[in-house]
């Protein structure tokens, strides 16, 4: 893993970005992590250049206008082919996360006790 990694978390459920950033934290604190409301916000920052995204599949349950996760997935991919995302999401539908691998994502984590360490894991794997 390359030294101080920047993640990029999007989620408008602000406690769950919060406390996936300080679980992060607490695994690697040379993890420089950004968080965004809308996926709007996330793309408006991709100059940035992260080195991984972790996604909220459903992004528009604040913001009934906000796009959801798979068309941000489709324009990050779009932007920069090369940049890991990984879907978070509370749907356990294989169809769900079939079409996200499709579209690029690299993992489709389900929210649950588990999915903040699988995330680690899978930024260590991919950054």
């Amino acid at each position: 893993m390359q030294k101080n990694p920047t993640i990029f978390i999007v989620d408008d459920e602000p406690l769950l970005s919060e406390m996936l950033t300080d679980y992060l934290m607490e695994q690697n604190v040379d993890f420089n992590i950004e968080t965004f409301p809308t996926g709007e916000a996330c793309l408006e920052n991709l100059h940035k250049q992260p080195d991984a995204v972790v996604l909220d599949y459903y992004l528009n349950s604040k913001e009934k206008d906000a796009a959801n996760g798979i068309d941000i997935l489709k324009e990050i991919k779009k932007r920069n082919a090369t940049i890991p995302v990984i879907m978070l999401s509370s749907q356990k539908s294989y169809g769900t996360a079939t079409k996200t691998i499709m579209y690029g994502a690299v993992h489709y984590v389900i929210k649950g006790q588990d999915a903040f360490e699988e995330i680690f894991q899978l930024i260590k794997a991919n950054v």
